[in-house]
């Protein structure tokens, strides 16, 4: 479920993760999904590294991808001012069905959760979503998509890319009732947290991680296209390291 290989970087104040699809980032009460800090915690008591964690920001059940950690009280407080300000830098890879047009894009809506937990959007009230998304490859039936998020609301990027008739492929909650939804086999929702830049805690210096596109992502892509998009969303290709 989780191994020491999906640890993408630590240090004394953060750990940088890549969450599996399946796992919670913290605790839902009635799930009984296992949950990201002590898969990771276990895995720091077997190479005898302090197993201390804290969630900073959190993925969706069947989201993957990069996740951050914070290591002390200190680094939490810091790195939680970073999110409320949006200050970090947080790329998605999803696959939606049909063509968004243009290819390139700006959302920005207003999203309500309702009582059932179903986000949705709204005229009046609400908080402030912005996504922006581009277009990295078209397929016969989806189109891959890198979606940059300004701020982080709850089921954001599902909630609006539905919203403009392009749900994501595999998601039940928000695209079930699109005629295309049975059109691509998946067994979750094709969202992947691929990459995030942030100014570490202690340092000051920016930090950039990414995390491998999955092997379900990879069957509908392709290997080729998959490699492709890995180089073109990696943000270390500036000289960042991880």
């Amino acid at each position: 479920m989780f191994s020491a290989d999906r640890i993408l970087y630590t240090d004394d104040a953060v750990c940088v993760v890549d969450k599996p699809d399946g796992v919670l980032s913290i605790e839902a009460p009635g799930s009984s999904a296992p949950v990201l800090i002590p898969l990771v915690a276990s895995v720091l008591r077997e190479r005898g590294e302090p197993a201390e964690l804290y969630a900073v920001h959190r993925l969706d059940l069947e989201t993957s991808g990069v996740t951050v950690l914070a290591r002390t009280k200190a680094a939490r407080s810091t790195l939680d001012r970073q999110f409320r300000s949006h200050a970090i830098e947080r790329i998605y890879l999803a696959l939606v069905f049909g063509r968004p047009r243009p290819n390139h894009g700006r959302l920005e809506s207003r999203l309500v959760e309702r009582k059932d937990g179903v986000v949705e959007t709204s005229r009046t009230r609400g908080e402030r979503a912005v996504t922006e998304y581009s277009t990295l490859a078209q397929l016969p039936e989806f189109t891959a998509l890198a979606c940059r998020l300004e701020t982080g609301r709850r089921n954001q990027i599902r909630v609006q890319l539905a919203d403009i008739g392009h749900p994501l492929v595999g998601d039940r909650k928000y695209g079930r009732r699109d005629r295309r939804f049975a059109a691509v086999r998946a067994r979750r929702t094709m969202l992947h947290a691929i990459a995030v830049r942030f100014v570490h805690p202690s340092t000051g210096k920016p930090l950039a991680a990414t995390a491998t596109i999955p092997a379900d992502f990879r069957m509908l892509l392709g290997d080729e296209q998959a490699e492709r998009i890995e180089v073109i969303l990696d943000p270390t290709r500036d000289g960042t390291a991880t």
